[in-house]
């Protein structure tokens, strides 16, 4: 059996079924000797014949070429991937072109009103979140319909971005506020875990340029109609220690001097993590029960604990008290667990797993506030999807 010494070879018998594959030998023309003692090569007996024939074929044949069409492929895939996330970076970082809109704040609240509106996860869809659904119409739909009702302020609990980084998610945000702008709406939000994505200080910069009211504070409170608003931030991680105990100890303070202030009758808490909830994507925050819910449930003018950041409407009644869990701004919706052997708490709203998008409307009623809970039908329009009214 003789070898050409350009490249390797494959043996094929006379039916043409291959045999084996045999490297090019180290000498020039070199011969096979089939059972010489300590030949390089070796094959199976019956195979080396001089009738075997011998099949010239490249080292990058059928099978190497598949390989590198595979190898290609992948290496074309990541290349993509890398060089769209730089462009999707790129664009989120680019300077504003105009001046920063600012939103209206306390001086601008209309005493004459009488009802606020609460919304949470206005954020849109991540690009990279591909599987999950984009609900563009849904959220302008509510904002729209929020500013129709031209409420005396609107709470934010926090997500009003996806990316807080990102320069262009900000104009996106402006652009579907705009009729805020136009009207003056007091805006009153919360951060949320995507508020602060990408650089801190930058997302930090782009909601305090537009919330100046807010003093770069992320933790306030304030007062309306004998009904008083305390606004917590949950994203623990963010801070240092100093910074969580400074907020801790300015939250029992501020419960314990509304709660003897006689002019206050209802204390209002709004925090973007849930101390409670059903949901199968994201758990109750156990800081938040601990720091927040807790203390919360130890006073008398403590009726409504608002959160978001589960994607859902869920309501849990303890000891006379309601947790509101209001995450159906536009964000991609969150089942929850319905099934009683599987729920961690029981859900005083009877709702399916997949809930509605929704917005929160409280009215102050006879010195009292009143909730209610407007549905986002798929026909544009609202109803009333629940209520809750403070007994005492």
């Amino acid at each position: 059996m003789v070898f050409s010494p350009d490249s390797r070879y494959f043996a094929f018998d006379q039916r043409g079924n291959s045999v084996f594959t045999i490297p090019k030998p180290g000498k020039k023309n070199g011969v096979y000797h089939p059972g010489k003692k300590g030949s390089r090569y070796s094959c199976s007996s019956g195979y080396a014949s001089t009738r075997t024939k011998l099949t010239k074929i490249k080292a990058n044949g059928m099978a190497g070429k598949l390989r590198d069409k595979r190898i290609g492929f992948f290496l074309c895939l990541i290349s993509f991937i890398f060089l769209f996330c730089g462009i999707s970076f790129a664009f989120s970082q680019s300077p504003p072109i105009s001046r920063t809109p600012t939103y209206s704040g306390f001086k601008e609240i209309d005493p004459a009103l009488k009802h606020f509106v609460i919304i949470g996860d206005t954020q849109r869809t991540s690009s990279w979140e591909f599987w999950r659904e984009r609900n563009g119409r849904e959220r302008k739909l509510i904002i729209e319909e929020i500013a129709r009702r031209e409420p005396a302020f609107v709470l934010h609990l926090g997500d009003l971005t996806a990316r807080g980084s990102s320069v262009q998610q900000w104009r996106e945000f402006d652009e579907l506020h705009k009729q805020f702008l136009e009207k003056k709406i007091p805006y009153f939000p919360i951060l949320g875990n995507h508020d602060l994505y990408g650089n801190h200080v930058v997302a930090l910069q782009h909601y305090f340029d537009r919330f100046p009211h807010l003093q770069e504070k992320r933790w306030y409170s304030f007062v309306w109609k004998g009904i008083a608003v305390i606004s917590v931030d949950s994203n623990f991680s963010s801070f240092t220690k100093e910074e969580k105990k400074s907020q801790e100890k300015w939250y029992l303070s501020e419960l314990q001097r509304l709660e003897e202030d006689r002019s206050i009758g209802h204390i209002i808490i709004c925090c973007h993590e849930p101390p409670f909830t059903n949901s199968r994507i994201v758990r109750p925050n156990s800081k938040v029960k601990t720091s927040f819910a807790d203390p919360f449930l130890r006073y008398s003018k403590t009726h409504f604990f608002f959160s978001g950041h589960s994607h859902s409407y869920e309501r849990f009644q303890i000891e006379g008290k309601f947790f509101i869990v209001s995450g159906g701004g536009g964000g991609p919706r969150h089942q929850v667990f319905t099934d009683p052997r599987r729920i961690r708490y029981m859900d005083s709203f009877q709702g399916p797993e997949l809930r509605f998008f929704h917005l929160c409307e409280i009215e102050f009623l006879d010195g009292k506030p009143a909730l209610k809970v407007l549905r986002l039908e798929s026909m544009g329009t609202f109803s009333i999807a629940d209520q809750v009214s403070v007994v005492k």
